[in-house]
This record gives structure tokens, sequence and C-alpha cells, in this order.
């Protein structure tokens, strides 16, 4: 999805205790337990990329769910499962 010059990433779409129903974008094993806006924030920033942070925003899918309220708006052209991917990675690295 493409919003206001580039792509959402939810916090949602990278949690491994969200089901796809709910949101989550990457396979289980790929996906991680319990990240944070300040956690995906310094990856992002490691991998170089331009982004616009909302933390107070919830997914519209588990909107009663506060650990998981946030998203970010990254200047990309990439689609969003491989920026998620990426991001995913780099939180892992540095866990």
């Amino acid at each position: 999805m493409k919003k206001r010059g580039g792509r959402i990433l939810w916090l949602v779409n990278i949690d491994a205790s969200v089901p796809r129903s709910r949101g989550r974008i990457l396979p289980r094993g790929q996906a991680l337990n319990k990240p944070t806006i300040q956690e995906v924030a310094k990856a992002l920033e490691r991998l170089g990329y331009r982004y616009q942070v909302y933390p107070e925003k919830r997914h519209p899918a588990i909107w009663f769910e506060e650990r998981l309220a946030g998203y970010f708006v990254v200047e990309t052209e990439e689609d969003v499962r491989s920026l998620a991917s990426k991001v995913a990675e780099e939180v892992r690295k540095s866990r």
C-alpha cells in the first residue's frame, strides 16, 4: 500500500504472534517476537531508509492491541514484503 510518498509498514506485519488473517505478511519463522517501534526505527536507519513514524495509530484488524500500535511510512519503491523481510532480519541481528 502506498501512502504519502512511500510504503506503509505496520508493526503487525512483522509480529510472529499475529495471524496472517490479522495482518502479518511474513512467514512465522521469519517474523519477530514482540517487535517495538524503537527496534524497527533503528533497523530502518541502519538500512538507510528515510521514514516517518506514527506510533499512536493502530492497525484496523487489531485496533484493541495497544502493544502493536504504530506504523512507518518508508520512502522506497520496493514492495512491502521485501521491506518487511529486510527490517525483520536487521532487528534479529541487533537482538
